[in-house]
């Protein structure tokens, strides 16, 4: 459950989902079946037991559709000593018949696109002794990757935050020095350098950021905020191709950034590519909520482009009407000044500062995301799934992993700041704790509890400010437990991604009448409970959850509160000593509107470390060395904190 308080509060869950599992041998074969059109089938056939799977194993590009080349598959399970392949032979899916229950592997080679290796938790409470694993191949083309966060020190994280709330208050000199003793400490964090990038294109230095963008994106290419920025430039320098090249490959690992559709429009546009421009626009407006004056702009002049009179004043109309305090209103006001007069088809405008709105002063602290159901996510049309079997395989992967493991550690810093009528942050405060995780089970019902605590306690008295978060990272899991889910109804959306990941897209929401404790608010006098709806993303091949948003099913007036949005990211985290890997949160976001006023929270976590039970370690809080002086190298991850 996650807590939002005035302090004080108590227990959380924090996710981690890959683990340790029994492997049986068998024999196998391949054949080779067309793709499935549904996953799952009755749970009342369901009939659980140790015995073989089938496992089809199918794939995909990354634009999600199935793979026209030809491939080979390799599917390898080392405990049970089995390796099989097989060719797709004219198809995108192989069949192994009578897989053990277990962790395995698959490999997929295919010429063209870089080898894939995917490891597979291959299980064993299936309705249907068969079980669907995708897999998304990278173009050879495509630059090298990592899936691991890169680790940063306390010390470099308060010189980030310095910077950027210098880069917002328009203090570059200050912004400069601190960026540059973070760059002394860590040249090589994509973070440093994207803020780097910021501080040149406010100084309009667009050459220079493009190159601290492409540098940062080299050292980690799913730098979300370097890639739309990147892309930004690239259209402000009328590098059109490759903007549209980047936008591409940042909405393959995230469908809904309406800034990044936005930007892929007017790159598309100035190319004269107008069915792409007119698709991303369209995308952009439904994505972008209260944002969405530029999107349809830009629309309406590419629907004007393309001759499409009618549609163009409409759009333009919606601008005037729907976002009347728009700096961008004159514009459309003078497009439907053009259409009355004339009736002729319009040039495009050049893409200029005013038509995409900088992305310099608020992407790493954008306002909020638009509501989940604001669109509908992208999903492939020719998978669909049923959502209590993919709902059941990620609460039983979350089960199996956290029985072998008692409690962890990590470094967790705290961003809060209230933003301004105009958008614009206000100050911003931080603070780093020692961040323990508890696992717990019940006896009876078997449901895991994770407890945190903060420097040895709950922390709260401790935030930046008064308001305190308890328990927002361990959201992805509460919502897979029996005692929380009985209260959700689930929809799996389909088959989609997170990040180049093949993921399920399940959408849940609060039934009507019932609670379920997921989101509780507390003040001094009483506690809260709040109906959330959400959307999670769960890789279709471990059961792992990729990513998690909530937002109010509806608005909580007792509160006075009209938006409580979260955004949680997992990925690997890599612990080297005991060769273990676990899916970890990375960073948990929320976005509030709360008596009138805009907060955000940010919470990082890095600097993991595994602690066995037979450890004894104690922790003592962080040593918030003056930033002044704070000029050590960065730790190892994996170390234990002492």
């Amino acid at each position: 459950m996650t807590r939002f308080s005035v302090p004080n509060l108590s227990r959380s869950v924090l996710l981690m989902t890959a683990g340790l599992f029994s492997i049986s041998r068998t024999l196998a074969q391949d054949i080779i079946p067309q793709v499935p059109s549904r996953i799952g089938g009755n749970p009342a056939e369901q009939n659980v037991s140790q015995s073989p799977v089938n496992v089809f194993v199918n794939v995909r590009e990354l634009n999600g559709l199935a793979l026209d080349n030809s491939a080979n598959i390799t599917l390898n399970c080392p405990l049970s000593g089995l390796t099989l392949s097989g060719p797709a032979k004219g198809t995108s899916t192989v069949q192994f018949m009578h897989v053990p229950v277990g962790d395995c592997n698959v490999e997929v080679t295919s010429n063209g696109f870089k080898r894939a290796l995917e490891r597979i938790t291959v299980n064993d409470s299936l309705v249907v002794r068969n079980q669907y694993v995708f897999v998304y191949l990278h173009p050879e083309s495509e630059p090298a990757t990592s899936n691991y966060r890169p680790a940063v020190t306390p010390g470099v994280l308060q010189e980030m935050d310095r910077s950027s709330e210098a880069l917002h208050k328009g203090k570059l000199n200050d912004a400069r020095k601190h960026l540059d003793k973070a760059m002394r400490t860590a040249p090589n964090n994509p973070d440093v350098l994207y803020l780097n990038g910021l501080l040149e294109m406010h100084q309009d230095n667009f050459p220079a950021a493009r190159q601290q963008f492409q540098r940062a994106v080299s050292i980690y290419p799913t730098h979300e905020h370097s890639l739309l920025a990147l892309g930004e430039v690239q259209v402000k320098l009328q590098e059109f191709e490759p903007a549209t090249q980047t936008m591409e490959k940042l909405l393959q690992q995230d469908s809904g950034s309406w800034r990044a559709h936005l930007i892929a429009a007017a790159a598309y546009a100035q190319l004269q590519d107008y069915a792409r421009a007119e698709k991303h626009a369209e995308r952009a407006v439904s994505l972008a909520g209260a944002n969405g004056g530029a999107p349809t702009l830009l629309l309406a002049q590419i629907l004007a482009a393309e001759g499409n009179r009618q549609r163009a004043e409409q759009e333009y109309k919606e601008v005037v009407n729907k976002y009347p305090g728009d700096s961008l209103v004159p514009a459309a006001k003078e497009g439907l000044a053009n259409i009355e007069k004339s009736g002729a088809t319009a040039a495009v405008p050049p893409a200029n500062r005013q038509l995409l709105p900088s992305l310099s002063v608020a992407t790493l602290r954008v306002w909020a995301p638009p509501d989940i159901d604001a669109a509908a996510p992208v999903v492939s049309a020719d998978v669909a799934c049923q959502e209590h079997d993919v709902v059941d395989q990620a609460s039983g992967a979350a089960k199996r992993q956290f029985q072998n493991f008692e409690r962890f550690v990590a470094t967790e810093h705290i961003e809060h700041e209230e933003i301004r009528g105009n958008g614009e942050p206000a100050h911003l405060r931080t603070r780093d704790f020692n961040y323990m995780v508890f696992v717990e089970q019940d006896k009876k019902d078997k449901q895991l509890y994770l407890d945190e605590k903060r420097d040895g306690g709950t922390g709260v008295d401790e935030f930046p400010t008064s308001l305190a978060t308890v328990g927002l990272v361990g959201l992805g899991i509460d919502i897979f437990q029996p005692g929380f889910a009985k209260a959700l109804t689930f929809k799996c959306e389909g088959l989609g991604q997170w990040r180049g990941k093949a993921a399920w897209v399940v959408h849940f929401a609060q039934k009507p009448g019932e609670r379920s404790f997921l989101r509780l608010w507390q003040t001094k006098i009483r506690t809260v409970e709040v109906p959330l709806k959400g959307r999670v993303w769960i890789s279709t091949n471990s059961f792992d959850v990729l990513h998690v948003e909530t937002d109010l099913r509806d608005p909580v007036k007792e509160l006075e509160l009209a938006r409580d949005h979260i955004s949680i990211d997992y990925g690997p985290v890599e612990f080297k000593k005991s060769k273990t890997e676990l899916w970890l949160p990375w960073t948990a976001e929320i976005f509030l509107d709360l008596h009138g006023h805009h907060y955000h929270h940010r919470h990082t976590l890095s600097n993991y470390a595994l602690f066995d039970v037979a450890t004894d370690n104690k922790i003592s809080a962080p040593k918030n060395v003056p930033v002044e002086n704070d000029d050590k190298p960065q730790t190892d991850p994996n170390q234990k904190p002492q």
